[in-house]
């Protein structure tokens, strides 16, 4: 972004950076110039009468590198009937001339005894162009009422520095190719491999070796669901409490026991569903009642309010729930053995009348022995 700094400041802002030995240079660079091209030469005629416009352009260096920022300095010396107004940037766009790019404008304005005035701009520019660079002219406007006069400057080429030796030699021939020893790198890799099929050689055979030993051992059979469920309640009643940092481990025990218990029993996924999915399952089964399903749902819920809502109940509410889990599992395990007396009762009943359904088998009918009508009785029946 380019900079205009007022006439009033009459400051060098641009240059503010760098290293202080070049702020100092830059500082003297520009006040030399100021001087010099601002003070009248000698034996010139500076009266108002033969006042004539002249417009300059000055580089202050003689050449430069690439992406080197340095100054240029424009002139412009007329009568104080006229107003000269240089190209500044507009609303931040890029000002350029040619192929400079300018960083930072200062404006400068001195009036003299005669009736003349030099006004200057001074730019810190920069350029990316090679070999040479070239300042396109500059536009100065003078304005005296209605009347417009733009003049430029000349044309100017910088000579641009290269970053190339003056001795560097030219692009060099391709190298010889270089031998290198061969690698023995396949060798490695042959015995990494014959490694490896080794240890896969002596995994497989311990995993027959354990699997052969798990069909020998012992089939146990596991632990009923209303035992484990009892056993898991019993360790869950000695949790404390009191100490709130419990209540998530002791309600998410509670609600894990309590859906085990009801996927072993009743063959629901109840550890994979929701609480209402699982509610939902147990109504459509004829064991539990209704009643048992209301109570079940009622501690899930409130296991689910401490680990999604981060609530914490009073230790009571625990004490309470252990007690009513043990009767919903008292009650199912009620209900469930009367439905396996009953169908083992049809199943013994099918079994020894041998019919599927269960009901006695019918006695055979005997056949009416068949007997010869007289023929009176034929004719009367006719």
């Amino acid at each position: 972004m380019i900079r205009c700094i007022s006439p009033a400041r009459r400051t060098f802002s641009f240059v503010r950076t760098g290293t202080t030995r070049a702020r100092r240079i830059g500082a003297c660079l520009l006040w030399a110039v100021w001087v010099w091209i601002a003070w009248p030469a000698s034996g010139q005629d500076a009266s108002p009468e033969n006042a004539t416009r002249e417009v300059q352009l000055h580089v202050l260096t003689d050449s430069v590198a690439i992406g080197e920022q340095f100054f240029l300095a424009v002139t412009a010396r007329h009568d104080t009937t006229e107003t000269a107004s240089f190209p500044l940037p507009d609303n931040g766009e890029a000002l350029a001339f040619g192929d400079m790019e300018a960083l930072e404008v200062v404006m400068h304005e001195r009036l003299f005894p005669d009736g003349t005035q030099v006004d200057s701009s001074v730019y810190l520019v920069t350029s990316f162009a090679i070999d040479t660079a070239r300042v396109a002219p500059i536009p100065v406007t003078f304005t005296a009422g209605d009347d417009v006069l733009i003049v430029r400057t000349d044309s100017t080429w910088i000579p641009v520095r290269s970053f190339v030796p003056e001795d560097a030699e030219d692009i060099r021939d391709l190298a010889p190719l270089v031998a290198f020893p061969r690698s023995a790198w396949w060798i490695v890799a042959g015995i990494t491999l014959l490694l490896l099929l080794a240890a896969g050689i002596v995994w497989w055979i311990r995993w027959r070796r354990n699997r052969d030993d798990e069909n020998e051992t012992e089939i146990i059979p596991p632990i009923p669901p209303d035992r484990e469920a009892y056993e898991r309640l019993d360790a869950l009643e000695k949790t404390d409490l009191s100490d709130q940092r419990n209540m998530p481990f002791f309600y998410d025990e509670l609600s894990g026991l309590l859906r085990t218990y009801i996927a072993r029993r009743l063959d629901v996924q109840a550890l994979e569903m929701t609480t209402g999915e699982t509610v939902a399952q147990l109504r459509e089964h004829d064991m539990p009642d209704s009643q048992a399903v209301s109570r079940f749902r009622n501690v899930l819920v409130a296991c689910d309010y401490v680990k999604f809502a981060d609530a914490r109940p009073p230790a009571k509410q625990g004490k309470d729930l252990i007690v009513t889990s043990r009767s919903i599992i008292e009650t199912m395990e009620m209900q469930a053995r009367a439905v396996e007396a009953a169908a083992a009762a049809l199943e013994e009943i099918a079994e020894t009348n041998n019919t599927p359904t269960g009901l006695p088998e019918q006695p055979a009918q005997p056949e009416s022995p068949k007997t010869d009508t007289p023929d009176t009785d034929r004719g009367a029946a006719s």
